[in-house]
């Protein structure tokens, strides 16, 4: 009897050793083990969550576009998440990506900055590929490269379809007036009404310009 309380003893001790051995592993490594539970959900890693939305301009990739359609993809399901943020550097690919022709060939070294209520890119334009009599009088007086501004708001125009609306346009900090920027807006992407046009997801009801994030609701805020 006296043996079998030892061995029942033993065995609590040994148990409770191994959940304490389990516990203490469980806490010492919970990042990591919250990445990788993360990462199997295709999901992005705490580290990769902070990084995605530092301070500052974002330049556009292939990666930061495969991970915005990857996100506007989980949203568009009726099972997706009730809001989905991207970064500047999303938002950069997104409107690279969504350039008329000349213009991806025109504008070189895109970069967006998100503040609220505003989305702002900077580049550099080619003004030979641009074509000089695009920005009128001023065109005669334009180096090969310039340093272009364009900022405005952006919000859902209806459903399916954000639109990003310049009302700044400036060519070497030269501002130019309100009238002339839909025409050059629409040289640039090839639209008719001087917005910047992106396909979202149907389930979208509210956008938001924040800092250092665009983020999109499934239900009006």
């Amino acid at each position: 009897m006296i043996r079998g309380c030892l061995r029942n003893l033993l065995a609590g001790i040994g148990c409770g050793a191994f959940l304490l051995a389990g516990g203490l592993f469980t806490w010492q490594y919970r990042s990591q083990l919250a990445d990788g539970v993360r990462a199997f959900r295709g999901l992005p890693t705490a580290a990769a969550a902070s990084a995605e939305f530092q301070e500052g301009p974002g330049s556009p990739s292939l990666e930061a576009l495969r991970s915005a359609q990857a996100k506007h993809e989980r949203m568009s399901r009726g099972d997706g998440p009730e809001f989905i943020s991207l970064s500047a550097a999303e938002m950069a690919s997104l409107i690279r990506d969504g350039l008329d022709p000349i213009g991806q060939l025109a504008l070189d070294s895109i970069a967006v900055t998100l503040s609220p209520g505003r989305l702002t890119m900077v580049a550099v334009l080619k003004t030979d590929v641009w074509g000089q009599d695009a920005l009128g009088l001023l065109g005669g007086l334009l180096r090969p490269y310039e340093p272009l501004r364009v900022s405005g708001t952006g919000g859902i125009l209806r459903v399916g379809v954000l639109a990003w609306k310049p009302d700044e346009f400036s060519v070497r900090s030269i501002p130019f007036p309100g009238p002339m920027i839909p025409p050059i807006v629409n040289r640039l992407t090839g639209g008719r009404d001087g917005s910047m046009l992106f396909g979202i997801p149907a389930t979208i009801r509210e956008v938001r310009i924040e800092s250092n994030r665009m983020t999109f609701y499934r239900r009006v805020q």
